[in-house]
């Protein structure tokens, strides 16, 4: 089956068995630097929340990045 013959196939499928295969697809083709990427971001999420437990990183209120971001009035 050729790679036009495979898409017009496809094309006639109902809209959640396409959105299923898209994301077969898409999960088959995920790079290996992106999975590097994904495990860093999740070191870096542990690293923040292991220094705000021991105090090394302070949280700052949303409304007041919201202010900060907003400017003075």
């Amino acid at each position: 089956m050729s790679d036009k013959e495979i898409l017009s196939a496809a094309l006639k499928l109902p809209a959640r068995k396409r959105e299923k295969i898209a994301e077969a697809i898409l999960g088959s083709i995920k790079s290996p630097s992106q999975r590097h990427i994904e495990a860093l971001w999740a070191q870096e999420a542990e690293s923040r929340v292991d220094g705000l437990l021991k105090g090394r990183i302070r949280s700052v209120p949303g409304e007041d990045v919201l202010a900060h971001r907003r400017g003075p009035r």
